[in-house]
């Protein structure tokens, strides 16, 4: 028999973030296979066992940071890589990583973080109001469908993303929750810890909201600390002078002080409308409660009045009452909770879905 031939495909490598984080471990569950992406950003080192990736035309400096502007070239530079005799293609998508036709005559799988948002949702993320994309929206979305047909089957990673890809797509999908880092952001849990301030951390960048983090935590009357990094610094800076409370922005923390900060924290502060969201579930594990909104991948992770408390809107005086009675959440629940979406599980649930569509991989 001739070896089974697999490649896995990913739109940009551009951070060591959630997507990455997935793309890097479907990558570890098959060690045989060939890697893809648009883009790999020089300096942004993945665990992919020494292997290398295979870029497109996109990947130059003058177009890989420029996705807005790039984003109609994406089914074509796929597609410039030409047809290859894969004989599974694990796709993971966020854009038009389906669009591939790596596995021409093989079977296609695609993990879905979710459809394009610039395209179907752009409601969610403001990066989707350039001017451009209004007239090009209807073709995008009509390019997008077709290519769907291509897939033999899709895995969302929340079930705010399997509602999406049935609507967007007319497509089934099960849910396999991406892994995360919980036995690290677990372990070491201080004994006492100090839960004296409200926590944001993520991309500091418009829609993850971290200036109404710093407004909550006014509201609330509580100090604030705000860790990630990103071009809108000085934005955050500026809310961090205005503020009556201390405002403390920790930028590029490892991990170590990551952990420390999330296990100290009264509580994370999630304002955003995430598709999945690893940033909560981290912070669960380290045992602290989670402040979000009722909708997007919080509706997985959290458990309201158990491992956190969950708003109907993003509405800064809501969020600020329930930051006063996350004092009512048990550590040890949280903890525990955070345990479904392990690296363990992830696994055990991509090889399922591999066997059962192509069994000789």
């Amino acid at each position: 028999m001739q070896p089974v031939r697999i490649a896995a495909a990913h739109e940009w490598v551009s951070a060591y973030t959630g997507s990455e984080q997935v793309f890097e471990a479907i990558a570890n569950v098959f060690p045989e296979a060939d890697l893809f992406a648009l883009t790999h950003e020089p300096g942004v080192e993945l665990d992919l066992g020494g292997r290398s990736i295979t870029t497109t035309f996109l990947d130059r400096p003058s177009l890989r940071n420029r996705r807005g502007l790039t984003l109609p070239l994406m089914p074509l530079a796929w597609r410039a890589l030409g047809k290859r005799d894969y004989d599974l293609v694990i796709s993971s998508h966020h854009a038009f990583a389906h669009a591939n036709r790596l596995a021409s005559g093989g079977t296609q799988l695609c993990y879905v973080h979710t459809p394009a948002r610039y395209v179907w949702n752009p409601e969610i993320d403001e990066r989707g109001d350039d001017a451009w994309m209004t007239p090009a929206r209807g073709v995008l979305r009509a390019v997008d469908r077709r290519i769907t047909r291509r897939v033999d089957s899709y895995a969302a990673n929340s079930t705010a993303v399997q509602r999406r890809i049935a609507q967007h797509w007319g497509r089934e999908a099960r849910v396999i929750h991406p892994p995360v880092r919980v036995e690290y952001f677990g372990a070491q849990r201080p004994t006492d810890p100090t839960r004296d301030y409200v926590l944001g951390f993520g991309r500091w960048i418009g829609y993850k909201q971290l200036d109404k983090v710093i407004r909550v935590a006014e509201r609330a009357g509580l100090p604030v600390k705000i860790a990630g990094r990103g071009p809108e610094r000085k934005r955050l800076e500026l809310a961090a002078s205005a503020a009556v409370v201390p405002v403390e922005l920790i930028e590029s923390p490892d991990d170590e002080q990551l952990r420390s900060l999330y296990q100290n924290a009264r509580c994370l502060v999630f304002p955003t409308v995430e598709d999945f969201g690893m940033v909560p579930v981290e912070s669960l594990a380290a045992g602290t409660p989670v402040i979000a909104v009722a909708d997007g991948g919080a509706l997985d992770t959290i458990e309201d009045g158990k491992t956190g408390l969950l708003a109907v809107s993003d509405d800064e005086d809501e969020l600020a009452h329930l930051v006063a009675r996350a004092g009512s959440i048990n550590a040890d629940t949280c903890s525990v909770a955070a345990q479904r979406f392990s690296l363990d599980r992830f696994r055990t649930a991509i090889s399922a879905w591999v066997a059962e569509y192509a069994p000789d991989a």
